[in-house]
């Protein structure tokens, strides 16, 4: 299976606000209105290629939640009962772009890419979060819509992450760019699907090729002409398309004729075509020749120079049918039909060969006929006689004598003259024609030399490039080791202060954890002699309390004592006293004042 390059040019010039230039396929795409792209531009092209008209692109992202069961991928595992297993929605963002002017060139790899059983191979030894492999199918017909295709490829739709559908102008040149999550999808989808056709109904198939790369660039006129002056590419070449079908011509897929005046068409096409003469040639000229009007078009004519003039018309007038051209020295006139200035050119130069611009016939003036015996017919293409000039010639009467007359004798010297002279003339007339192609391979040559000496300054100037970016590149390389080692030796001694400071901080753990050790016994202790000084507090206020109520006692008894001794030894009043008993109230300290007091009064 061989490998295809996709390149999509762009003009930067055509941008504007419905247009975007993205700077990869697969990036995140603006939602723009679907416009038709079938219709040429209205604006005028001043690009050299042709084909240059309006791209979109047809975008579907696939968005998963979490890892999606593939049963395209496994649908050969497991048998026994069915079991029911949860399948994630995929959900799909959907949308189209439009693209500035361009085209997109297709470029087939000529080395060999890996086959499906290797891709399979090496499915199993790539990691999970490896990009995808990339498969395209071309050819994809115009009435497709990516919905369509996702139906057509409902199967496999699990396994992609990106599907794009690039389409311009020509209305059977639409690709479809499918990137997948794992080689191993891509190759079942392309064992699967190539070569099957998109319907019952229609004749087109699935073209599944391998795409290697996908460049999008802007046109750039300078950088284009040193791309193609500057080397051929050893390793791929661009594939062109059929005039005929407009689709891409491969030989790796279909056959191909090509023709002797070096256009290459698909053998099918070519055998539908009745005519012998080449397509593309006629259409060309019948185009110039029978289409006057198409010089007003806003798009320029295939295979023609946009910068010179389309139609060719006669030099002596604005005449631009029934044209013919002299061999001689390529003056255009118009026919004996029009005002005939062909045949005054012959009058005036003895030119005797013009061709006729539309049917591509030699006319001879002396002869006055054309020159071709079997000529082609322009009405149905088929090869018809001519009648010869003897046939055309009226028959003089003769005497009744069988043999030729004097007149006869005579006719034939003139004609014999005629032909010698014609001879002569054909021979001097070639003479000139041959020294004017001998001039004009002259300055060919020389401008082919320039050329050359052009290219190869050119690739002096780009080798010199070329070595000087490639010097700059090995500086910064080195000045980005050299940084990489100064980042590597700082990165140890940090590691190493990293080491030291992991060692102190252990080490501060250690020591902290001891201290809040002994901080924990040093609380433990303080709470419990809190306790203990509380226990003493409450013992303290309990024998002050007792040692109050025995200085009571002690101060009733002294007074007891005192009042006691006073009434034994004194006399009058105090004697009466005697014998009398003397009560203590036990209640409270008021009390025991209050008897004081009744005692001192008794007293």
């Amino acid at each position: 299976m061989l490998g295809y390059h996709l390149r999509i040019v762009v003009k930067s010039s055509s941008q504007s606000q419905e247009s975007f230039i993205p700077t990869s396929l697969f990036q995140r795409f603006p939602a723009h209105s679907q416009k038709s792209i079938h219709q040429p531009s209205k604006t005028p092209h001043h690009s050299n290629d042709y084909r240059f008209g309006s791209l979109t692109i047809d975008w579907v992202d696939m968005e998963r939640g979490s890892q999606p069961y593939s049963p395209w991928i496994e649908k050969g595992r497991g048998k026994g009962h069915a079991e029911a297993t949860f399948v994630p929605q995929t959900r799909k963002k959907v949308g189209t772009t439009n693209l500035p002017e361009g085209t997109v060139h297709i470029f087939r790899d000529c080395t060999n890419i890996p086959s499906l059983t290797v891709l399979e191979a090496m499915a199993s030894s790539l990691p999970v979060d490896t990009d995808g492999v990339m498969l395209a199918v071309l050819a994809v017909p115009s009435w497709m819509t990516p919905s369509d295709f996702l139906a057509f490829v409902a199967p496999a739709v699990d396994g992609m992450a990106h599907l794009r559908i690039i389409r311009d102008f020509a209305p059977n040149r639409s690709i479809a760019v499918v990137k997948f999550l794992s080689p191993a999808n891509a190759a079942e989808f392309a064992e699967a699907y190539n070569g099957k056709p998109f319907n019952s109904i229609e004749p087109e198939i699935c073209h599944v090729v391998h795409v290697l790369s996908i460049a999008i660039d802007v046109e750039d006129p300078v950088s284009q002409a040193i791309s193609r002056t500057g080397g051929s590419h050893l390793t791929m070449y661009e594939l062109p398309t059929c005039p005929v079908c407009l689709e891409r011509m491969d030989s790796a897929v279909t056959g191909l004729i090509t023709v002797p005046c070096s256009h290459t068409f698909h053998c099918m096409c070519l055998s539908k075509w009745g005519d012998s003469r080449c397509p593309v040639c006629r259409y060309s000229q019948n185009l110039l020749s029978s289409h006057p009007t198409s010089i007003l078009s806003s798009r320029s004519l295939p295979f023609t120079n946009p910068t010179a003039t389309p139609l060719s018309s006669c030099s002596s007038c604005p005449s631009t049918t029934n044209l013919w051209i002299c061999l001689i020295c390529g003056n255009i006139g118009c026919g004996r039909y029009g005002q005939a200035h062909a045949q005054a050119h012959y009058q005036g130069t003895t030119h005797l060969y013009a061709l006729e611009l539309e049917t591509q016939r030699v006319w001879d003036y002396a002869g006055d006929g054309y020159v071709h015996r079997l000529i082609q017919n322009k009405a149905d293409g088929k090869l018809v006689e001519l009648p010869s000039a003897a046939s055309s010639m009226g028959v003089t009467p003769r005497d009744g004598s069988l043999g030729p007359s004097q007149a006869d004798a005579l006719s034939a010297e003139k004609i014999e003259a005629i032909g010698i002279e014609y001879s002569y003339l054909l021979s001097s007339q070639l003479d000139s024609q041959r020294s004017f192609y001998e001039d004009q391979t002259t300055e060919l040559t020389a401008q082919v030399i320039d050329l050359r000496g052009l290219i190869e300054r050119l690739s002096f100037d780009f080798e010199a490039d070329r070595k000087l970016a490639k010097e700059e590149a090995e500086r910064k390389q080195k000045e980005d080791e050299e940084k990489l080692a100064q980042i590597m030796k700082e990165k140890a001694r940090a590691e190493h202060k990293a080491e030291k400071a992991t060692e102190l901080a252990r080490k501060f753990g250690n020591e902290l954890r001891e201290e809040r050790a002994v901080s924990d016994g040093l609380m433990k202790n303080l709470a419990v002699m809190k306790e203990r000084m509380e226990l003493i507090d409450k013992q303290k206020d309990e024998y002050t309390r007792k040692v109050e109520e025995l200085e009571d006692q002690v101060r009733d008894v002294m007074f007891f004592l005192e009042a006691k001794t006073k009434i034994e030894h004194g006399g009058g009043v105090e004697a009466e006293a005697a014998g009398g008993t003397v009560e203590v109230p036990v209640a409270s300290t008021a009390q025991k004042l209050k008897g004081k007091k009744k005692i001192s009064q008794k007293g």
